[in-house]
Order: structure tokens, then sequence, then C-alpha cells
């Protein structure tokens, strides 16, 4: 039989596991980071990427967000992606 769930509830609950796991995780002297590469300027896109700055901002993971237009090379993004990676506060 089916069963009604509380997505907004059950997000709360998973965000604020998240931000104890993230307090814990500071408390042993790691940082934890999202790093963001948005391409082009698709509004759903840019939704998206909003929701995930609340949601870092909320549970304290730091939100380092980039936007590039779609006419960006594509040489670029890989070479973004690695300076990225090469940053002690990024992880992939």
């Amino acid at each position: 039989m089916p069963q009604i769930i509380d997505g907004k509830a059950i997000s709360a609950q998973i965000k604020d596991e998240v931000k104890e796991k993230v307090s814990q995780l500071k408390e042993q002297g790691i940082s934890v980071c999202l790093a963001v590469i948005q391409v082009g300027n698709d509004p759903a896109s840019s939704v998206y990427v909003g929701n995930k700055k609340k949601a870092c901002a909320y549970v304290g993971i730091e939100c380092r967000a980039w936007a590039r237009s779609a006419s960006v090379s594509l040489v670029l993004c890989p070479a973004r992606r690695q300076v990225l990676l090469n940053c002690l506060s990024v992880r992939a």
C-alpha cells in the first residue's frame, strides 16, 4: 500500500544530520567545501545552484561558485576543475 511521506520534513532531518557531521569535521580541523562551475545561463540551473548555496550555508559548508557563459572554451572548464582539485580545501 502506498505511503505518503513528508518530503520537507525528511529534507530538514537530512540537513540537520549533515549539519552535525560538518560540525564534527570542523572540530577535527577539516573544512568542507562545495565547488560549482555553472556553464550557461539556464534559469533552472541557476535555481539549482542557488538552492545548493542556501543548503550549504545552512549546514555550514563553504560554497564556491563560478558562472561562465555558454560560449566558454571547452578547455577552460577542465582547467578550472584542475585548479579546484589542486586547492587543499577542495576534494573531488
